[in-house]
């Protein structure tokens, strides 16, 4: 008994205690882990500045780790700073922690491991640096208070139930056009939690950059939003600007584009589609107009571009003759084709979505909901929103 107090003694012992810190010190490397005294529990409290490096016996470690649970259960902790030498934040370093409201994690740090912020209720938001690339399992579980959270570019896995029981999460940020492995349970609420166990899925907005909302929704995980939005606005910092394209009297769509970029929109051919006009924030540019095709200047804030047709525009908003043309449930759906015809789906910028000949008469295309698309059945040219 007396060997296995001993033992137990060294493993949970610390080096130096400086400043108000404990450190565990590796003297080959000179490296640094903030750690904690076991005999004494954990005991820091209030707002805690970790320095790069300290002094021990005139020698200079650098502060490269948090170390497992070095922070764990401090309810009075309410923020720590952590320098740009840190580069590990290993598991359960703020394991219950409570009173922490706010998590400075340098763009040094590359890992944050298992159950790193395991049960920090009073976390409300997180940003995760573009230097981590990957999130241990339940590094953000039951974090209860968490209402948003911005996920780096960076980002390639995402550990199981990170986010599990986060149920006030009601905004995401994810910056990586292609969206991270998630391993399972990533945002998904115990049945005990206030909703139901898909809470998070059903009512937060998740934000992706744009053209990737199409590779989210099939992707694992992610497919399960019931809201995705292509757009972008975090941290105050305003990455697209909205452009809405306004056509005839009725129709329009407004879509999040990248700004300072240029952006070609299918308009379709003059005397085919009986257009009379196009301008651009104001400006008439119809002689802009070439194969069909519009190129915007760049795009510095809120734009319009306004497309207006003759009286007897074959542009409907439902029915052209015998054809129907209609949107229901992300479903694109022709009716009352007399004869075999290419039926082609573009959305309002021209992007081509799906394609197909009809057969029987009739033709099924699944597209992205919320959006407006310009359907093309044999010579004719149809407008529907979803």
């Amino acid at each position: 008994m007396a060997c296995l107090l001993l033992c137990a003694a060294k493993v949970f012992a610390y080096d130096a205690y400086i400043g108000g810190i404990y450190y565990n010190l590796d003297k080959s490397t000179k490296q640094a882990a903030v750690t904690y005294n076991l005999s004494s529990g954990n005991s820091y409290s209030g707002s805690v500045i970790i320095p790069s490096n300290i002094v021990y016996n005139d020698v200079i470690y650098d502060v490269t780790s948090i170390g497992s649970f070095a922070f764990g259960s401090c309810d009075g902790l309410t923020s720590v700073t952590i320098p740009e030498s840190v580069t590990t934040i290993e598991d359960r370093a703020f394991y219950r922690c409570d009173g922490l409201t706010s998590v400075t994690i340098p763009e040094s740090v590359t890992t944050i491991e298992y159950r790193a912020f395991l049960l920090c209720e009073g976390l409300t938001s997180v940003t995760i640096p573009e230097s981590v690339t990957s999130i241990g399992l339940e590094a953000f579980s039951n974090c209860v208070g968490l209402t948003s959270v911005t996920i780096p570019s960076s980002m390639t896995t995402i550990g199981s139930g990170t986010f599990y029981g986060c149920y006030r999460l009601h905004t995401i940020y994810c910056l990586n056009p292609t969206p991270p492995t998630c391993e399972s349970k990533t945002f998904m609420c115990p049945e005990t939690d206030v909703r139901d166990p898909y809470d998070v899925y059903t009512y937060a907005t998740l934000h992706v950059p744009m053209g990737s909302r199409e590779v989210y929704s099939s992707a694992h995980d992610w497919r399960y939003f019931n809201k995705i939005k292509e757009d972008m606005e975090a941290d105050g910092n305003v990455f697209y600007a909205n452009l809405t394209v306004k056509q005839g009297t009725t129709g329009y769509t407004r879509q999040a584009m990248k700004a300072d970029e240029k952006y070609t929109i299918y308009i379709g051919a003059l005397g085919e589609n009986k257009l009379n006009a196009i301008t651009f924030n104001g400006a008439d540019v119809t002689d802009q107009v070439v194969n069909g095709y519009y190129t915007t200047p760049e795009i510095k804030g809120e734009s319009v571009l306004s497309i207006s047709y003759e009286v007897e525009s074959n542009v409907k908003s439902q029915t052209l003759s015998q054809v129907k043309v209609t949107g229901y449930e992300g479903e694109i759906r022709i009716h009352g084709i007399d004869e075999s015809a290419d039926v082609n789906v573009y959305t309002a910028d021209g992007k081509l979505v799906g394609s197909m000949q009809s057969a029987y008469g009739s033709a099924n295309i699944r597209v992205s909901p919320d959006q407006l698309y310009l359907v093309r059945v044999g010579d004719r040219t149809y407008k529907v929103a979803l």
